[in-house]
């Protein structure tokens, strides 16, 4: 993140008035609003400008801003990098040397601004990182709600949605596989991370004998790898296999349901090879 400091800061180190117009003027810094200066002559971006108001207002960076600073999936800048209350010191942390929500709090916040889908993005990408875990969240509800917190009701309908034990998903390729799977009718959730010998295989259907591998952008050796790697699943379970595309995924659902639907048919018609038994303590 690019570097914004405030007149005090400056003053602070023993810059002038003078000497913060001069680094303006030779571009060794840009003014981004009264008060706060941005390392280098670019143009702020709007993540410096909400940096900005933070810093200016001696507060805590919260909401999308949160989001954006601790890397969620799916989450962008919203109208309101700041918000006016009390935080318990234990829900705010330090990122780049400026005060934000930590997970938890920020996932709630975003709560009551995103929709179903990207807010359940936003978690699976915070539990990926460690930020938080599911008894967190659950442990919070019964406050939330005496507290009527906008958001709260949304936060019970995700978290029913997930089995239980679940780890999280291990890409926003993968949580948005698990999404638009919940949409082929009579198909039940996947089964996550399963190991098979030294593969682990991104979702499985283990009472239909199938697993799907996704491939997201693609590194040197990577199609290799990831053929060997389903050669060999193949060969210890029998099961029938099925590969998605970033493209198909997130630029044609549709059809890529259908595809995964047909996939399914396919697997419940074909005798199920009883070369793998399946154990839940298997997904990790």
């Amino acid at each position: 993140m690019r570097w914004l400091f405030t007149t005090e800061e400056a003053n602070a180190t023993g810059l002038t008035s003078d000497a913060l117009r001069w680094g303006e003027t030779t571009g060794r810094w840009r003014r981004v609003r009264r008060g706060v200066y941005a390392e280098g002559p670019e143009e702020p971006t709007p993540i410096d400008r909400a940096v900005a108001q933070v810093l200016a207002q001696r507060a805590v960076a919260s909401g999308g801003l949160a989001g954006v600073l601790h890397g969620l999936d799916g989450v962008g800048l919203d109208q309101r990098p700041v918000r006016r209350r009390s935080l318990a010191s234990g829900r705010i942390v330090r990122l780049d040397g400026l005060r934000c929500t930590d997970g938890l709090q920020a996932l709630i916040d975003l709560a009551a601004s995103l929709d179903d889908l990207v807010w359940e993005q936003a978690l699976e990408s915070a539990l990926r990182k460690r930020l938080l875990n599911i008894g967190d969240l659950e442990r919070s509800l019964p406050e939330l709600g005496r507290g009527r917190v906008p958001g709260t009701v949304r936060i019970r309908r995700v978290l029913d949605l997930r089995p239980p034990g679940a780890p999280p998903t291990e890409s926003m390729l993968e949580t948005l596989m698990v999404q638009l799977a919940r949409t082929v009718p009579e198909l039940p959730d996947p089964v996550r991370q399963v190991q098979v010998g030294s593969a682990r295989v991104d979702l499985t259907w283990p009472e239909l004998g199938l697993f799907i591998e996704l491939d997201g952008q693609q590194h040197l050796g990577q199609p290799l790898y990831d053929s060997r790697r389903e050669t060999a699943v193949v060969a210890a379970t029998g099961w029938l296999c099925g590969r998605f595309t970033w493209t198909e995924v997130v630029y044609l659902p549709r059809s890529t349901a259908r595809r995964l639907a047909a996939l399914a048919d396919q697997a419940r018609r074909r005798p199920l090879v009883d070369r793998f038994r399946f154990d839940a303590s298997e997904a990790v």
